[in-house]
């Protein structure tokens, strides 16, 4: 009702609203109501009487909320002030729910449960325990963990922590492509357009850029753009080590990734794009908005000029729905380096293309 804004004085004021015959007259419906009248008892008769008074406006506190006109709802101030504390719940069939602060007690909690999910925006986790049966018996809710929602704007590209939302990520591209110089930010534009399409905004309110990728979904949007932008994944075990690995080998099968029972993402790095390499998204569904996907890429392409012909530097080319997983197109890749950009390599690559990616009768999509 609150946020319906409705005006009261439309249905309470009579002044307002034409009587014919003595009924009031719903502004809502158009026909004779009682929503502007009075129904009093007495004893055995009951008497109609219209409310002509004015609505005197209430405090903004007041907890009735009906008559709100002027103002906009806010989040509880008080909710926004409250001081995080860890927290350990339990529940049913000794399932376990952790919040830790800090990121050693999110790598103490892995040494102890190494099986345990971290979560986020509980988007993936929640739909497999609730709709698909899976059974976890400890989860480690890492949203509050300050190196993990880090988002840096560097001298060499973007670092963004695993538990950054995706509308964080879009937001961020956004500022980026206008301050950035044009050559830096072909591939954030490739991400701004894929996450555009990406799911509805709620999801990507709560949703993190790590438990995207660490789903390892074959038909994830943003896995085959993190593959060919030469993004690294930064990981970190339980003893505190970190090791980088190439976005390119992270994926190892269906929902299997490069990540040991002892070792969470930490970090992603995309770099800027360099002067003359451009990266650009595709993604097939059946509908454009808010739908998986049958089929989505990402393909970049660095050219640098060879007696006067513009020639392939470097490639790669990734897809999501042909495999179990987002794979790369490897001999592809092979053939475009060190050829003349033109209509004649595109056939030719095309052709090699249907050799390197084989669609089995399976193929989602």
């Amino acid at each position: 009702r609150v946020f319906a804004k409705t005006d009261n004085l439309l249905y309470t004021n009579t002044s307002l609203n034409t009587i014919t015959k003595g009924e009031f007259v719903c502004p809502s419906t158009g026909k004779p109501c009682s929503c502007g009248s009075k129904t009093v008892c007495n004893g055995y008769s009951i008497e109609q009487k219209s409310d002509c008074g004015k609505n005197e406006p209430l405090p903004f506190s007041d907890i009735e909320g009906s008559r709100y006109t002027n103002k906009e709802l806010i989040f509880p101030p008080e909710l926004l002030l409250r001081k995080l504390t860890y927290l350990k719940l339990s529940g049913s069939g000794g399932l376990k729910w952790y919040r830790p602060l800090q990121l050693q007690q999110v790598l103490d909690l892995k040494a102890r449960y190494p099986d345990a999910k971290l979560i986020v925006g509980n988007s993936e986790i929640g739909i497999e325990m609730r709709l698909k049966g899976f059974q976890y018996r400890v989860l480690v809710c890492v949203a509050s963990i300050p190196e993990l929602n880090k988002l840096n704007v560097e001298d060499d590209g973007l670092e963004i922590g695993a538990a950054v939302r995706l509308s964080e990520l879009q937001n961020v591209c956004r500022k980026v492509t206008k301050e950035r110089a044009p050559h830096e930010i072909s591939a954030c534009k490739a991400f701004l357009e894929q996450i555009k399409w990406f799911a509805g905004t709620q999801i990507k309110n709560v949703a993190s850029v790590g438990g995207n990728i660490c789903t390892a979904s074959p038909i994830s949007d943003l896995n085959p753009l993190w593959m060919v932008t030469r993004s690294k994944f930064n990981i970190i075990d339980c003893r505190g080590n970190i090791r980088t690995t190439g976005a390119e080998n992270f994926f190892l099968g269906y929902r299997k990734v490069d990540l040991a029972s002892d070792e969470i993402l930490l970090s992603i790095f995309l770099p800027w794009t360099r002067p003359f390499e451009f990266v650009k998204e595709f993604k097939q569904a059946h509908r454009r908005d808010d739908d998986i996907a049958l089929v989505n890429a990402g393909m970049r392409v660095f050219l640098e000029e060879k007696n006067e012909k513009w020639v392939v530097s470097d490639a790669s080319l990734a897809y999501g729905g042909v495999a179990p997983l987002s794979i790369s197109a490897a001999k592809t890749k092979e053939f475009l380096i060190a050829k003349a950009w033109n209509d004649e390599l595109l056939q030719g690559a095309l052709k090699v293309l249907e050799k390197d990616i084989v669609l089995k009768e399976n193929a989602p999509g």
